[in-house]
């Protein structure tokens, strides 16, 4: 029958009034039907009206018992009657319980005689097999009180694509009561669900109801109403969460940001609440340590799904059994097994390490350098660049074990670079090759048999200018102070030099004075009247020679190396910078240097320093200098000051103190590293442009037995 053979019959006043059952397709056939219905006054009885449980749903006797009763009050009023919502119904129902409620529905029309009821069904597989069995009995279909509107006998008035989704089947979900506060639309009850199935009959789109299931499966309905009862289902099926470690406080958690998405994906809301700037390779590690547990869990699962394809992060997430407790580990001393991948992925790992403050990463760098240990420096210095003191002591650490300072290390130690500068900045080539050797081995930790010698041999050159002669020239210069780092000799100039340029401080020249012998701060304080235009001393060079880094505590040599070549880059300049803001320059000059490859020489397997011998009785206070002795000259190993009173030992050798520690390095004694200090005047406008080299000119090398002073 078609839909206008239908509206016929109806109006034909000979048709007897009974209950039928009309199955209609999908489309414009409803509408039209119900209008017809409407026009001849039919009242419409809606399911919507009858089903009010929220943690339930009635089954079909109930429902249908609901039915009749409204029917016997609308029979004495004398109105046809209209049934909606059965599609709706029928669709959240199992099989077995949809074909209960279609023999209900049959009982129902044997049981309303003499009255125009009519029921609309929606044609669909299911539903069509059900009825043929259920409405078997030929009588229905002879007395049409089961009729089918002929779908092909219809002229369309829609698109493809509407007809493509008119014909889908609507999809229901339950979502459990305490679950609801985190659906990002809006949920219905059963009522509302079916009151928008009574409005619109051929939406086919998902319709979420909320009951209060208490984490129960309802019984009887269809396995295809999805039922959301449990939280983990929940973030499945809403946000595509999928993550057996989640717990359940992260995953409360993340639905709750989810609802707040605004039509963005959970991943997409987390990376704007957790990484704003988009910045997620460099502040993972800094946004993790703000996390707290619950937090923490959802921002590893959202690197997961975002990190940049083949950056660092990804590659550490993806390994198995990496999780959110041992991420952070993972990412920082992990790294040693992947020493060998690309360079790139060294420098993410730093920059993600700085940005979340190194500190919180140091336990993490020493497991890795404790991993490490067997590696060769060449695998392992580009993974120790972020700076901390324990990667420097363990790059000098290696620098030792190589015997030299590879470019590896360089390329990530700026101050061991800094430190071995080879720009010229003496006045000769002499002094060059002798300063730059002597940094090459102490940075190595080691003293050759040659330097050993060369070291005793060795005197300044005529032309290196007294220390106190060339600060005096500034004396009176009312806008020049004087910055005095004890302890600190020639072989600083270089870095000195270096890390100015890097940091556009102005030099207007630069030199090397001699200082007084012995070479101690006792014998060479500096003249300087003017306390006003005196800096504050720096004596942190003095401290790590005589103590190391830490007074009372005993430190590996390479930490005290290490804590040594900050002084320039982080005290040093800093306190020049500051100068030049009240003055228009600043002279920097040590009182005296001190000696690394002295106390190396001693400890050298086999010894190469020897105890030089002194007469019967003589008291000793020093290694590198005593009182004359009464009788007799100077030995030749030992150099005599211009006024006579002290013998100040050459080269490495040591006297005969007796007691005390020897230190980190030795000073007092008359080395060119001790002996030579830097002279630099720095000024708001200087700018120094390195000397040629000297050709041809050496070091004065004297014999022991013709040496004059």
């Amino acid at each position: 029958m078609i839909l206008n053979e239908y509206c016929e019959y109806i109006r034909n006043p000979l048709a007897e009034a009974k209950a039928r059952v009309v199955v209609v397709p999908p489309g414009g056939s409803w509408t039209t039907l119900r209008r017809f219905c409407q026009e001849r006054g039919y009242v419409e009885l809606r399911l919507s009206d009858l089903v009010r449980e929220g943690a339930w749903l009635p089954m079909p006797d109930e429902v249908f018992g609901r039915v009749r009763d409204v029917m016997t009050a609308q029979q004495i009023s004398g109105k046809s009657l209209v049934l909606l919502g059965m599609p709706g119904y029928l669709a959240l129902l199992a099989n077995e319980n949809k074909r209960a409620a279609i023999v209900a529905l049959r009982e129902w029309i044997d049981s309303a005689s003499g009255q125009e009821a009519v029921c609309f069904l929606r044609s669909d597989d299911d539903t069509e097999l059900i009825l043929k069995d259920v409405f078997a009995n030929p009588r229905y279909r002879q007395g049409k009180q089961l009729l089918e509107i002929d779908a092909e006998k219809i002229v369309s008035h829609v698109t493809s694509e509407e007809e493509e989704r008119i014909a889908g089947r609507t999809e229901v979900m339950l979502v459990g009561n305490d679950l609801a506060p985190f659906i990002p639309e809006l949920f219905d009850t059963f009522q509302k669900y079916l009151r928008y199935t009574e409005e619109h009959p051929n939406d086919n789109s998902i319709r979420r109801i909320v009951v209060a299931s208490e984490g129960r499966e309802l019984a009887g309905l269809s396995a295809e109403v999805r039922q959301v009862v449990c939280l983990r289902d929940f973030a499945r099926v809403f946000f595509d969460v999928e993550d057996a470690e989640l717990s359940e406080d992260a995953l409360r958690w993340m639905c709750e940001w989810g609802k707040g998405g605004s039509g963005k994906t959970l991943s997409e809301t987390l990376k704007t609440q957790f990484f704003p700037e988009g910045e997620v390779s460099k502040r993972v590690l800094q946004v993790f340590d703000g996390c707290k547990r619950t937090e923490r869990e959802a921002l590893f699962w959202l690197v997961k799904r975002v990190a940049s394809k083949g950056s660092y992060l990804e590659y550490v997430t993806r390994q198995e059994g990496i999780l959110v407790n041992n991420f952070r580990s993972a990412y920082v001393a992990g790294a040693a097994e992947w020493i060998d991948e690309s360079l790139a992925f060294a420098g993410e790992r730093r920059d993600a390490i700085r940005e979340a403050n190194v500190i919180m990463s140091d336990t993490d760098i020493r497991q890795f350098i404790t991993r490490c240990e067997g590696e060769s420096t060449s695998r392992v210095a580009p993974w120790l660049n972020c700076g901390t003191d324990t990667e420097r002591a363990e790059l000098l650490r290696r620098c030792a074990v190589d015997g030299l300072v590879s470019n590896s290390v360089k390329d990530v130690y700026p101050e061991a670079a800094a430190y071995l500068n080879s720009d010229p900045v003496f006045d000769n080539l002499a002094l060059e090759d002798y300063f730059r050797e002597y940094r090459e081995l102490k940075m190595a930790s080691r003293v050759t048999p040659e330097f050993y010698v060369k070291a005793q041999q060795v005197v300044p050159l005529n032309s290196v200018q007294s220390r106190d002669v060339m600060v005096q020239r500034y004396v009176s210069d009312n806008v020049c102070a004087l910055l005095v780092v004890d302890a600190m000799g020639a072989e600083w100039l270089p870095m000195l030099v270096a890390l100015a340029r890097e940091r556009n401080i102005g030099v207007d020249s630069i030199g090397v004075g001699e200082v007084n012998l012995p070479t101690t701060t006792r014998f060479n304080n500096i003249h300087w009247p003017d306390v006003a235009r005196r800096l504050q001393d720096i004596k942190r060079f003095d401290n790590i020679a005589h103590n190391g880094i830490e007074a009372h505590e005993k430190r590996r040599a390479e930490e005290n190396l290490a804590g040594a070549l900050d002084v320039i880059g982080g005290e040093v300049l800093p306190r020049v910078a500051d100068g030049l803001m009240r003055f228009e320059r600043v002279i920097v000059t040590g009182d005296h240097g001190s000696s690394r490859l002295s106390v190396l020489a001693w400890q050298a397997e086999p010894r190469l320093a020897r105890t030089l011998s002194c007469d019967f009785g003589a008291e000793i206070a020093d290694w590198r200098y005593r009182e004359r002795a009464a009788q007799g000259l100077c030995p030749p190993e030992l150099e005599e000051t211009l006024d006579g009173r002290y013998w100040v030992v050459r080269g490495y050798n040591r006297l005969p103190k007796k007691g005390g520690g020897q230190g980190f390095e030795l000073h007092g004694g008359a080395s060119l590293e001790e002996r030579l200090v830097p002279v630099v005047i720095f000024s708001r406008t200087g700018q120094f442009m390195p000397k040629t080299k000297t050709g041809g000119k050496r070091l004065q090398i004297v014999e022991k037995d013709d040496f004059d002073l």
